[in-house]
């Protein structure tokens, strides 16, 4: 076998190349871990502020004993709000996530009372396009009474936008009675 002088080059000029590369590759990946563990606290603080803004539209959560559980299933997390005279649950906070537009997770605080009425909702966080997809979520959607689902009313044009919300009510519809009935006490 014959080689030249010229292949010779031309390989270790290509070994050179794939060496320079996979140089930048570790030298990228790197910084990347390195500003992801910098930045990794202050968005964990953004998005349990957004949480608890949330909770606080609709309640002074300064008049109730304030507790998060976190849940391993379809509900991220359960913000239980207990009378501070007696320690009964007078409302329980569900923040859960629902596969919006292009199957990117939105997630919503949904705020149940005892009686199971809907005392509302907010969006926490999104993907939602801009336009009719992000101005949906101030919508009412229909839901008074948590256990009945029957009056959700969709929007038109943002299909996957109202399934997402539509499966976190749904989410809350299945757990709700169980929690208030005594299962959030164990």
């Amino acid at each position: 076998m014959h080689i030249q002088l010229g292949e010779v080059i031309n390989m270790n000029n290509g070994l050179k190349s794939g060496l320079v590369l996979l140089v930048l590759g570790i030298i990228c990946g790197t910084l990347l871990a390195v500003v992801n563990s910098l930045t990794a606290l202050d968005i964990q603080k953004n998005e349990e502020a957004a949480q608890f803004a949330a909770l606080e539209e609709f309640y002074n959560i300064d008049d109730y004993d304030l507790s998060v559980v976190e849940v391993n299933d379809d509900v991220d997390s359960i913000f239980v709000l207990r009378s501070k005279t007696d320690n009964s649950i007078e409302a329980l906070g569900y923040l859960v996530s629902g596969k919006g537009y292009s199957d990117v997770l939105l997630q919503m605080m949904i705020l149940i009372e005892k009686d199971f009425t809907v005392k509302g909702y907010s969006v926490v966080s999104h993907s939602e396009s801009t336009g009719f997809g992000v101005d949906i979520l101030e919508n009412d959607f229909g839901v008074s009474i948590i256990t009945d689902l029957s009056g959700f009313d969709s929007v038109a044009g943002v299909t996957r936008t109202s399934e997402g919300i539509q499966e976190c009510f749904y989410i809350v519809s299945q757990r709700v009675t169980g929690d208030f009935g005594g299962d959030l006490d164990d």
